[in-house]
């Protein structure tokens, strides 16, 4: 099985069977049994089993589905007391000697944030989520990272084959979903402990004043951001392999960009709680990382799981995202309004008009569940251009 570069990170390709057809996900266990594994030398498939059977102390006795995300496969495994579970192995090998991805501390920060989480959500009844029942960073298994999840009923990317009437629920119940995510406070310990870890792709290691939720903090945050991202002079910026230097023109941008945060926060004293209060971002909110549950052909369908949320982090509220993807982003504009984003070139005239139906639909729901939404995405349209 060969590998593809997705950026620096190098993951497996899809494998293919002996035929050279491509493996069509069904029946792993049955074809592992008969030394048939599509996986071969990639991974090792039932190393991976007595991993999974001695961490939830049963054994393993279907695989009838693997699916394939853009960093993880999904293995739907059923256990024997009748239980049913997802696995989610990563699918870049930190062995690998070409392996450019991200750091052990921060696939390890991803893994421990979820399972944070986890915890947070558990508080908040109208987000639905998949416990984790075990986990780890890349250690065995060729060096792939490893959580095992209670699976919800239902299965991910229903959106085509669902009614008209289908996606209307869906939406309003995504947009709810959203709304709880809004309006739940963040407590400040799972705020002191992530903040910096997973805000900003740079951050420094410590703050130059201690976490408040107000605009002098946020201030600082950004300003931090910007002067750990573009150094002193011949320092290194961006990707190491890039062997790119900071000089004096970029200086003079970042002393641009420094002077421009104090003008392109919301300054609004009387609003600070409402423009400055974390807010949990799930940072990936879509309908394939949303598990679908249908109780009977042509019924409704119903939202059982919000899952990977290894890309979360706490933002302000002026910077919250109120994006929901399904075939395009269904998102609003600067001014908090209904717009869509990342339509194919090739799209009929209907296509966008359908999908601006689904914008405004979903943001009327996430707007009367969470009123400040729109305020705070109006308050924040300078900030968000940086």
């Amino acid at each position: 099985m060969s590998s593809e570069d997705n950026g620096c990170l190098i993951i497996d390709d899809w494998p293919m069977m002996l035929d050279g057809s491509d493996y069509d996900r069904k029946q792993l266990l049955s074809l592992v049994r008969d030394n048939h594994s599509p996986f071969r030398d990639a991974w090792n498939v039932k190393s991976l089993i007595r991993e999974v059977e001695a961490a939830v102390d049963d054994e393993v006795v279907d695989i009838p589905i693997v699916t394939r995300g853009s960093s993880n496969l999904g293995l739907h495994c059923r256990l024997s007391n009748k239980q049913d579970i997802v696995v989610r192995l990563g699918r870049s090998d930190v062995n690998e000697p070409d392996y450019d991805g991200p750091s052990m501390e921060l696939i390890l920060s991803g893994i421990e944030l979820q399972v944070a989480v986890n915890g947070l959500l558990e508080r908040i009844p109208d987000i639905p989520n998949s416990r984790p029942v075990h986990f780890r960073a890349p250690a065995s298994i060729s060096g792939r990272p490893l959580m095992v999840f209670e699976k919800k009923d239902g299965r991910a990317n229903v959106w085509e084959e669902s009614s008209p009437v289908g996606k209307g629920s869906l939406l309003a119940q995504a947009a709810c979903i959203r709304a709880s995510l809004f309006n739940f406070m963040v407590p400040r310990d799972f705020i002191t402990k992530w903040l910096l870890l997973r805000t900003f792709n740079f951050i420094p290691e410590e703050l130059p004043i201690p976490i408040t939720f107000t605009r002098a903090f946020w201030t600082a945050v950004l300003a931090a951001m910007v002067e750990v991202t573009i150094g002193s002079e011949r320092d290194m910026i961006g990707w190491e392999s890039d062997n790119d230097t900071v000089g004096p023109k970029l200086i003079k941008a970042k002393q641009a960009v420094l002077s421009l945060i104090p003008h392109i926060l919301p300054d609004c004293p009387d609003k600070e709680r409402l423009c400055y209060r974390p807010v949990l971002e799930h940072g990936d909110f879509g309908i394939y990382n949303m598990c679908v549950a249908v109780d009977e052909p042509g019924g409704e369908a119903r939202i059982t799981s919000l899952f990977d949320w290894e890309t979360g982090c706490t933002v302000p509220a002026h910077l919250a995202d109120p994006e929901m993807t399904v075939l395009v982003d269904l998102t609003a504009d600067e001014k908090g309004h209904p717009t869509i984003t990342r339509v194919e070139d090739d799209a009929t005239q209907e296509y966008p008009h359908e999908y601006m139906g689904h914008a405004r639909q979903y943001l009327r729901v996430l707007y009367a569940h969470a009123p400040e939404f729109e305020s705070a995405i109006a308050a924040g349209r300078d900030a968000r251009h940086l």
